[in-house]
Order: structure tokens, then sequence, then C-alpha cells
């Protein structure tokens, strides 16, 4: 979900705990307040019981997650094909992307990233021209897009969205941070 909603995954952490806190407050106020014929429990012993219950729901959440990724079962990029990428894409903040059905690519202020001597992201801005080719792989979740520019050392770029709102995304700096640099369609279809 941190990922879809483009956030840091340590925030998307920090709302999922505060959300948890949350709901753990309102049922153990609610069982006191409506179960009141169930034996009294310290707060203690409350607390005990949410957290070994809490956290079997969550590894069996978390084995049910798996089991339903490893079936094929939720969210999968879309498959796109040559003719969906060629168009412009946009960051958001001035960068543009345009990819020619014809093969050509031309960048402005597209950012790049680089890993520096203290192992930190080092961002550039590239503006240039040259080609991309779009590889279908062997399933959603390997397609990518190759863009080669002149004087711009670029990453592969990755599908991810939905078919009506397609992005493309390549991660900044070491990929286990989930920092992604996402490029959206500006002209949809």
């Amino acid at each position: 979900m941190a990922v879809l909603a483009e956030v840091s995954p340590l925030a998307g952490l920090g709302w999922w705990l505060a959300a948890t806190v949350a709901l753990a407050l309102a049922a153990l106020v609610a069982r006191r307040l409506l179960l009141t014929d169930r034996p009294w429990l310290s707060g203690g012993n409350m607390f005990g019981s949410v957290v070994v219950y809490g956290t079997l729901a969550v590894v069996v959440a978390g084995a049910l997650a798996g089991i339903g990724l490893y079936a094929g079962i939720g969210y999968e990029p879309p498959r796109l094909s040559t003719e969906r990428i060629a168009g412009t894409w946009s960051d958001g903040k001035g960068g543009t992307l345009v990819l020619a059905a014809d093969g050509k690519a031309t960048a402005d202020r597209i950012k790049t990233f680089a890993l520096g001597e203290s192992f930190d992201s080092v961002v550039h801005e590239c503006t240039g021209t040259g080609t991309w080719t779009y590889e279908p792989g062997s399933g959603p979740w390997s397609q990518t897009v190759d863009v080669s520019l002149d004087g711009c050392a670029m990453d592969t770029w990755e599908v991810f969205g939905s078919l009506e709102h397609p992005k493309l995304f390549v991660f900044i700096g070491d990929p286990d941070s989930g920092d992604l640099y996402t490029l959206q369609r500006r002209d949809q279809r």
C-alpha cells in the first residue's frame, strides 16, 4: 500500500501502527462496555491477549497474502505494448520523457540516479535524445522499457499502475529502500 500511495515504507509503517493501536484500543473499550457478562480482565491480561492474537493475525494474514501472490491472486501490473508505451510521460515536477512510436526518445529534465561513494543517491537531470525499446518479458512483472539517451546513464524502467493509468518507475538508490521515481502518462488514451 505504501508503494501504491507513493509514500515511504517508514511512513506506511507508521500509519499502519497508528491504525493498529487505534483499532485495538477501540476493541478493548468495546469489549468492556458490551460484554459485561464476561470475566473481568486486567489491563496486563488484555494487553497480552492483544499481543498474542494480534501477532497470530499478522502471521496468518502474511501467509495468506504470500499464498495469494504465489497463486496469482491480487495486484498485477498492466500488460502494455509498444503502442501503449509510446507517448509523453511526466514526473509531475517538470520532467518529461517522450517515447515516439518509431523508437526515438526525448528527455527533458528527467532524473537519473546513481549510488555515491557513501552509498547515498546522487541525482542527475537528463536532457537529450536517443532510442527506446519495450521488452514484454515472460509476464506482467518482467516487462521493461529500456531507454538509451546520449550523455545520460538511464536505468531500465518497470511498469505498474493500471491499464487506464499506467506508470513507469525506477528505483532510487537501493531497491530494498522502496523509493521510486515514477512517470505517469500525460496523454491518456
